[in-house]
């Protein structure tokens, strides 16, 4: 067997075991994040091993590993062909749109099609981590211990099960060091090893290894010593309970979900993934059912309206909404899919008719905005339904042109949107003021105070959200005491805070959009389950209408803006909010500030310059990119060619002579002229002096020799050298 065959025996199977460990890393992830598709992650790794087994360039390898990666992207996220125009003009604007949203610093805005991009980039760099350890330091224990440490952990502390994992990552871990001791052995013999001893002791250490595993698998073990601590910890928890109340019931653990008492907000809620519907939808939707006016300093009523209005629409029949003319974007439909029974329609934003195989009518309460589903004149769930909607695209110049002095005009029907309780804390409002201080159009102060959450300390947890006792206010709590909860501290708080400006503002309900599980007739199926119950916010801008917002951190709603108009302040910028009022800050301050307002415009302006130009550079990338390959394969050609000039640039002395000699040996190694292991540099020079039929090789390795193991560089005919060093690297440049 030869050396370089021993080589590759040794190394495909630890290559074969790494990634053996890599998927033991990949399995929980996919478990506890939902994320599935393991087998295309997988692949990935398959490709990525088997590339640094064969040593394949980079050359090669980047664009194969793009071109899977984009294939991937395509394949989970629609049912487009790879090769279509759909999957390209996709492509190019996920890249785009979310370096546009990272630039500007809305990393809530990153689409989960890019999430998974990142993650391939992440893989990536693992892999070729691990591939530096096994090349280089041959040594994976660090890696090992970290992979047995990762499972173990997760299997004591989360729902994953690591009994199996625990087994494959020590067996696995046990044989890729022996393996990687093997092949060090035979390096430092130099591939003197005999191919059918190591073939027995690699046998032999497979062997004992996996006969130590399954005996130690299968042999009665002790019970733990402890009881196992999560649910130790769960049960001591603050927010516990054995109680099972209706979401927006305070006081025990509730249960996640849609329910419609929502007087007593707060407390943590235990998860549910029980399906609550399907859609198959071509975008990405919230689903709203209702909307709330009243906030009580506890949670939210519904004012008590002396005339309440309803309206009723046939199947088919065009339903009011409250998009105005102008505004309309594509017409879409929604096939609905209900699991659970609920006599109201989920609405997705724009929604224009409703249509059924099974006869009912429809009956809206303008107060709240929802939709009840009629038969025979009782409230009736219906099954089965498609829901033509129509969604909304604002005009940013409209946006920019509603500033507070618009409101003075609005009739009394937004007064119930405006109302606020007589208990609230002067603080609250003096927040909203100072988070909107800088900000001169309602929908720019809207923005201010969405993005208020994000940048000041807040975080989003479903078991520490407080209940308020006494006489606490709910909002106030969670501004400047907790900063913890879920969407409906956020959502509550944003309207408030709205409200306390002079912005309408109206708390909403529903679902978030839930995760694709399918594909019908080409579109993507959403299932939404009692998890994506959800709570946001809608204000009012004249000439423009309600308007959807999302506060809650770890959730988007990017509604679709019209960029027409030019201006310095776009969707992107963050402004400055500061809590509480602040004495005027010395002069070092004031320039900082404007140093920071400054940059945070250029990076505005950048990212909006990106959004208008994603042709020019796409192809400027691809341009790049193209340019960037061809010289990479040609550059024998041109690299040399640069290296003499900058050489000539240099002092004739020994320190440019040294350099000058060792870029003439890589260069005769990038030609394919390798010098063997062992090998001197007299025997290699003349076997380079063979190839070209000259004797320049050997004139420039004596005199390298000479200066530097016979300390005589100063009677070295330094003119000379060059002379020879130039013929050479020409030769290697035909």
């Amino acid at each position: 067997m030869s050396k370089k065959t021993k080589e590759y025996f040794l190394s495909g199977f630890i290559y074969l075991f790494v990634f053996i460990l890599m998927l033991e890393w990949l399995k929980p992830v996919i478990v506890l994040t939902d994320t599935d598709y393991l087998s295309l992650f997988g692949w990935f790794l398959v490709i990525s091993f088997v590339f640094y087994l064969l040593k394949l360039k980079w050359l090669y390898v980047f664009p194969i590993k793009v071109v899977y990666m984009c294939w991937v992207i395509v394949h989970i996220y629609t049912d487009f062909s790879f090769l279509s125009l759909e999957s390209f003009r996709l492509l190019v604007e996920m890249f785009i749109d979310n370096i546009t949203s990272m630039l500007g610093r809305n990393w809530s805005d990153v689409t989960d099609p890019f999430r998974t991009f990142l993650f391939f980039i992440l893989l990536w760099m693992t892999t070729y981590l691990l591939n530096y350890w096994i090349r280089v330091r041959k040594n994976l224990m660090l890696f090992f211990l970290f992979t047995v440490l990762f499972i173990t952990i997760l299997d004591t502390f989360s729902p994953y099960s690591g009994e199996k994992s625990i087994i494959i990552v020590l067996t696995a871990g046990f044989i890729i060091l022996g393996l990687l001791y093997a092949q060090k052995m035979m390096h430092e013999q130099e591939g003197r090893l005999h191919g059918a001893f190591l073939a027995v002791s690699i046998g032999s250490l497979l062997t004992v290894i996996v006969i130590s595993s399954a005996l130690a698998y299968v042999l009665p073990k002790a019970g733990p010593s402890w009881p196992d601590p999560v649910p130790f910890l769960l049960s001591s928890s603050p927010n516990a309970s054995n109680g099972d109340a209706g979401r927006g019931v305070g006081g025990a653990t509730q249960k996640v979900g849609y329910g419609e008492n929502d007087e007593r907000l707060g407390g943590a809620f235990a998860n549910d993934n029980t399906p609550v519907f399907y859609a198959a939808t071509p975008t990405k939707q919230y689903w709203k059912i209702e909307t709330k006016d009243t906030y009580t300093s506890k949670g939210w009523v519904n004012s008590e309206i002396e005339s309440p209005i309803w309206k009723s629409f046939e199947l088919g029949e065009p339903i009011e909404s409250d998009i105005l003319p102008g505004m309309e974007g594509e017409l879409l439909v929604a096939s609905i899919y209900m699991s659970q029974s609920y006599p109201f329609i989920m609405q997705p934003y724009g929604i224009e008719q409703v249509n059924s195989g099974v006869p009912f009518t429809l009956s809206m309460d303008v107060s709240t905005q929802k939709l009840y589903t009629i038969d025979g004149g009782n409230e009736t769930p219906i099954s089965m339904y498609d829901v033509t909607y129509n969604e909304p695209v604002y005009s940013l110049k409209a946006l920019r042109e509603a500033v507070p002095k618009n409101l003075e005009g609005l009739s009394s029907d937004f007064d119930r949107y405006l109302q606020l309780p007589e208990t609230l804390p002067t603080r609250v409002k003096e927040l909203a003021a100072s988070i909107t201080s800088n900000s001169d159009s309602l929908y720019d102060k809207a923005k201010s105070i969405e993005r208020y959450f994000q940048l000041n300390g807040f975080s989003y947890n479903q078991d520490l959200a407080a209940i308020p006792e006494g006489n606490t206010d709910y909002v106030d709590q969670f501004l400047f005491d907790t900063k913890i909860g879920y969407c409906d501290n956020f959502s509550t708080s944003m309207v408030v805070l709205l409200r306390s400006e002079g912005i309408p503002a109206r708390w909403v309900k529903g679902f978030a959009p839930g995760e694709v599980v399918d594909r019908e007739n080409g579109l993507p199926v959403y299932e939404v389950t009692n998890n994506n119950a959800h709570s946001w916010v809608e204000a009012y801008f004249p000439n423009v209408g309600w308007m959807t917002f999302e506060p809650t951190i770890g959730f988007s709603n990017a509604v679709n803006l019209n960029y027409d108009v030019d201006t310095k302040k776009d969707e992107l910028e963050t402004p400055e909010n500061t809590p509480e009022k602040t004495p005027e800050k010395p002069q070092e301050d004031k320039e900082e500030k404007e140093i920071s307002k400054g940059f945070t415009e250029i990076m505005s302006n950048m990212a909006k310059w990106l959004s208008d130009h994603k042709a020019l550079i796409f192809w400027t990338i691809v341009g790049l990119a193209l340019i960037s390959m061809l010289a990479y394969h040609y550059r024998r050609k041109w690299l040399v060619k640069v290296l003499i000039p900058i050489n000539r640039m240099r002092k004739n002395d020994w320190d440019t002579f040294e350099k000058m000699y060792l870029q003439l040996l890589k260069q005769l190694d990038a030609y394919g002229i390798t010098r063997e292991p062992g090998q001197t540099l007299s025997a290699y020079a003349k076997y380079v002096d063979a190839g070209f039929g000259e004797t320049h090789m050997s004139k420039l390795t004596a005199a390298y020799e000479k200066g530097l193991y016979g300390n005589s560089k100063e009677g070295i005919n330094y003119v000379s050298m060059r002379e020879s060093w130039e013929n050479l690297i020409n030769q290697l440049s035909g």
